[in-house]
């Protein structure tokens, strides 16, 4: 886990980085992983906005990556939601807000978006905490959305996300939509 320090320094660094990066593709992912890293996230996916659509554009999740051959894609590549309030991701694209959830399979019953168990179900991996961000333009225009999954503590504990966190993946959330 990294402290605060460690965290300014990589914020500052990654803004030396993105500029060398010309393959968006490689960008993103390590976007992804950064952000991991900054909250020791088990798993995130970034998803990119087509038309009313955020498709899983880029996955990343240890445990369930663990388990596949090598070379193989984690099978959450391949899917779609619509956006709207649905789903936590869709939510979070229809409201341009973030969303901090401790457990999401306790969320308030008139939280006004659901969260789809159908993936843990199918992976029997197993979602607990989840910090969500929109992906903006520099005019504001959602373009995707930053989720990241499993906020650990540093002897690999389950724990929520933390909340002065939120400035760096919000930093994140932003160099991933440029």
């Amino acid at each position: 886990m990294l402290n605060e320090s460690q965290k300014l320094k990589q914020i500052i660094s990654l803004g030396l980085e993105i500029a060398q990066y010309k393959d968006v593709d490689l960008l993103l992912e390590r976007i992804l992983t950064l952000a991991r890293q900054f909250v020791n996230a088990e798993a995130g996916s970034i998803y990119i906005k087509e038309d009313n659509w955020l498709k899983f554009s880029y996955t990343q999740n240890d445990i369930e990556q663990k388990k596949l051959p090598p070379g193989k894609k984690l099978i959450y590549s391949t899917f779609s939601i619509p956006i709207n309030h649905e789903s936590l991701a869709g939510h979070v694209a229809c409201t341009d807000e973030m969303l901090n959830i401790p457990d999401v399979y306790d969320l308030l019953h008139d939280a006004p978006y659901t969260f789809n168990k159908e993936y843990d179900e199918l992976t029997g991996f197993k979602t607990r905490s989840v910090l969500t961000f929109p992906l903006k333009t520099g005019r504001g225009g959602i373009i995707g959305v930053l989720q990241l999954i499993n906020a650990k503590d540093a002897q690999g504990n389950d724990v929520s996300f933390a909340k002065e966190d939120e400035p760096f993946v919000k930093h994140f959330a932003g160099n991933a939509a440029i």
